[in-house]
């Protein structure tokens, strides 16, 4: 559908152009503010990564602690270094080293137990000493000699060696899964390797250091240099590897504080932190769906308001659309008034800028043409008017010899007082009609004028006709312009007394209709055809040689275009002219 409104179409170009503009800024705002948030909220989580791992590592260095300060301790030492055989020989001796080496540990772990990790300490010694917090005899020389992670604690020679966590078939409860920390207790004196330190802790304490931050979806773990997963929340998953079980998939993006991957149909952030000095690290991964949900409410906010800005933009938009072509549109309003004929309109002018200054030209050239219009109309009425006064000057020859000799006659005959009457109406006629077509008279005044006419015609020719005249009496006093319906009467008296032998007769008939007076004048005449009808129009032959067509141009000089007479005819029914006046 082609618009055709200057305001519709000017909004709708300013409001496409808003929407639009907003659509680019906002994709834009969106996007950036996407990947801002991201990052931000990669950083937010990848410091809650360091400090999980600050808490790690406070846990291995407190753990460590504990080896420190079991394996420097000297009674210790000196009760290590009684030799196998005097042990044996003095068994109050090996009570008391027993009694000692577990009060030893017991207060270690109970030390540290306000930090919630309470290790299981083992002391096995080369002399056959087997002490523990829980059970002194769980671990022996014999039974770990061929272990691999002890021989690892053998090759480190003293240092603190982390062994990662794995299933112990003799644990129980939260002690299921474990990692372990050791290492040789040796004489400092002469380096002798006197025993082994076997801390075995449980995953929980691991476990408890995170698992707040795990929710929503949320997996946390912690891998070995290997790859191997020492804690995470599915416990299935402790001792194997991450890389084979975990890690397949498609990475997305990698930036400097996360990377996006794909796996089984869902997008995870990934961040990593590492415990460098114990060569571990700890991978966190965040359904995407959850990062990206404060990003959706920020975009859901945008979007409400970028909604709301393209509404009230509209609605300004459209208030100065109207501003702008209200102008426009009042002349274009006036434009079509003048086309009508309305020459008088006038455009308000309420602007100081160029439209103002086009409404003073137009209203200027309005002013200018209706002027002109009635310098012109002014003109051609004065024309007609000494045209009409003109003619009205010279009584048609004709009707005066046939009125003149109609009296000689008369007076011949005798007739003395029908001679009186003819030149008594003659001469009153002869007044009607000296010129006087500049005034207006009343409606009566005109019928008189008429009657006068009638009464001369029917005293030339007796019994030839009748006229039957119904004006009402609302319009009889309304002026109208002198001599316009004689000619027309002249016209019906002609025509309804030629042809067949019979009497003629005029109607002439004056009402309102539709706020306008109609006067009818018919006859009952032959009629006349469409080119009969044209003669008759246009011709000048009455007896102030006024034809029809001068009538009808003297009243639209003076009532304008849409008003004047019209003429309808039936060949053997006979005419009729109409009338069309102002009210």
């Amino acid at each position: 559908m082609k618009i055709k409104s200057i305001t519709l179409k000017l909004c709708l170009l300013l409001v496409t152009f808003i929407i639009v503009v907003s659509i680019i800024i906002g994709t834009w705002s969106i996007k950036d503010t996407n990947n801002i948030v991201q990052i931000e909220i990669g950083k937010m989580n990848n410091e809650i990564l360091e400090e999980v791992a600050d808490n790690i590592s406070i846990l291995l260095s407190n753990i460590e602690e504990i080896g420190n300060n079991i394996v420097e301790d000297n009674k210790l030492v000196s009760i290590l270094s009684i030799k196998k055989e005097d042990v044996l020989n003095n068994t109050q001796e090996a009570i008391d080293a027993d009694k000692y080496v577990e009060g030893l540990l017991n207060e270690q772990v109970w030390r540290y137990g306000k930090y919630n990790m309470k290790p299981e300490l083992y002391v096995i010694s080369e002399n056959g000493f087997s002490f523990g917090t829980y059970s002194k005899n769980k671990y022996t020389m014999k039974s770990i000699k061929n272990e691999v992670w002890y021989n690892e604690i053998v090759k480190a020679n003293g240092n603190t060696v982390l062994i990662s966590t794995f299933e112990d078939e003799d644990g129980i409860g939260p002690y299921k899964c474990i990692f372990r920390m050791g290492r040789l207790i040796k004489d400092l004196i002469t380096d002798e390797t006197l025993g082994v330190l076997i801390m075995d802790v449980s995953e929980k304490m691991l476990y408890d250091r995170y698992n707040r931050i795990i929710k929503d979806g949320r997996s946390i773990y912690i891998i070995d240099k290997e790859g191997n997963i020492i804690s995470g929340r599915d416990k299935r998953l402790i001792g194997k590897n991450y890389y084979k079980e975990l890690d397949y998939g498609d990475y997305l993006k990698t930036e400097e504080w996360y990377s996006i991957f794909k796996r089984d149909n869902t997008d995870y952030m990934k961040l990593i932190d590492t415990l460098d000095r114990y060569e571990w690290s700890i991978i966190e991964e965040i359904p995407l769906h959850i990062v990206r949900q404060p990003i959706k409410q920020i975009t859901q906010k945008f979007l409400l308001t970028l909604a709301l800005v393209i509404i009230v933009s509209s609605v300004v938009v459209y208030k100065i659309s109207v501003w702008v072509t209200k102008p426009v549109i009042n002349i274009k309003n006036t434009i079509e008034k003048v086309m009508k004929g309305n020459l008088k309109v006038k455009v308000e002018i309420d602007r100081n800028d160029e439209i103002g200054d086009l409404e003073e030209s137009f209203n200027n050239m309005v002013k200018w043409l209706d002027d002109s219009i009635e310098e012109i109309k002014e003109k051609e009425k004065q024309k007609r008017i000494a045209e009409l006064s003109f003619l009205q000057a010279q009584i048609n020859p004709h009707f005066l010899y046939n009125t003149l000799s109609g009296v000689r006659f008369l007076v011949s005959m005798n007739k003395n007082e029908e001679a009186e009457e003819m030149l008594y109406k003659f001469s009153k006629l002869l007044r009607s009609i000296l010129p006087k077509a500049s005034e207006l008279i009343s409606l009566e005044d005109e019928i008189e004028m008429i009657k006068t006419y009638t009464d001369l015609q029917k005293i030339r020719y007796p019994d030839s006709f009748v006229v039957n005249i119904d004006i009402d009496n609302e319009i009889k006093h309304t002026m109208v312009p002198a001599l316009i319906l004689q000619p027309i009467v002249e016209n019906a008296i002609f025509y309804s007394m030629e042809g067949e032998n019979r009497k003629g007769e005029i109607k002439i008939k004056g009402y309102i209709e539709n706020q306008n007076i109609l006067i009818e004048i018919s006859d009952n005449g032959k009629g006349m055809s469409s080119s009969q009808i044209d003669k008759v129009f246009n011709n000048k032959e009455s007896i102030n040689r006024v034809g029809l067509i001068n009538v009808h141009e003297r009243i639209q000089l003076n009532y304008g275009k849409e008003y004047g007479i019209e003429v309808s005819s039936k060949e053997g029914i006979g005419t009729k002219v109409i009338f069309k006046l102002p009210k």
